[in-house]
């Protein structure tokens, strides 16, 4: 939406297949669900604390993330490689197995599906949650409340 001049990468130096750090990029709505089961387990089963990893298990690497998104947005978004920053680590990546196993629960959607819906999300919401809410939306509110 033309907020920033360019991306940043942080670091090109990993020992991953094109130097970028691996991530487990998930879809939100993935991650909705799996929140979703995971408290109607805990109601369900009483279990006090229990604690699941909610993922892929599938890490991608920074430059798959750009090339993905690029091709959601329909064109090549300029980036730049900097340093690393303090503190990140190579691999990033949910081992799922628990919440597959307890929960029946596992990712569906692909890192594809999350960049074509976070980019149709960006381009009706150009100010993200900032901005005004639209005119219909209101004067529905407002009819429901008479």
């Amino acid at each position: 939406v033309g907020k920033r001049e360019k991306l940043l990468v942080f670091g090109n130096d990993y020992s991953s297949k094109d130097g970028t750090a691996i991530r487990d990029y998930i879809h939100i709505l993935d991650l909705a669900a799996g929140h979703l089961v995971a408290l109607n387990y805990l109601r369900d089963q009483h279990p006090g604390v229990r604690a699941w990893n909610l993922g892929t298990g599938k890490g991608s690497t920074v430059f798959e993330m750009i090339k993905s998104f690029s091709h959601a947005v329909g064109r090549d978004l300029p980036y730049e490689v900097v340093g690393r920053r303090a503190g990140d680590v190579l691999d990033l990546t949910a081992n799922p197995k628990r919440a597959n196993e307890e929960l029946k629960w596992k990712a569906k959607l692909t890192l594809e599906d999350a960049c074509e819906d976070l980019w149709r999300w960006t381009k009706k919401n150009p100010q993200g949650y900032r901005q005004q809410p639209p005119a219909e939306f209101l004067e529905k509110l407002k009819a429901g409340k008479k």
